[in-house]
């Protein structure tokens, strides 16, 4: 299993997402900051992973570029979310 494989693994469990559903869009975020775990549906979310396994969860009304922006600011989901 590759590593964006893994960090994908923790962002779908974050997610929660059904076998029934679409596929989750993975995308690699710039300078190795991780990745983006996208649920394609209404209502769904965005992940980002951190290598160092932390995330920061944002709703879909959240636009890709604000939550890389807070995410690579630091900003965090706390694991009891």
């Amino acid at each position: 299993m590759s590593r964006k494989e893994y960090l994908a693994g923790i962002g779908k469990a974050v997610l929660g997402t059904d076998a029934r559903g679409p596929e989750p869009d993975v995308v690699v975020l710039p300078n190795g900051a991780g990745v983006c775990v996208v649920q394609p549906v209404r209502g769904g979310g965005k992940v980002y992973v951190a290598h160092d396994e932390t995330v920061l969860f944002v709703p879909s009304s959240m636009d890709f570029a604000t939550g890389l922006a807070a995410f690579l600011d630091g900003a965090r989901t706390p694991r009891k979310s």
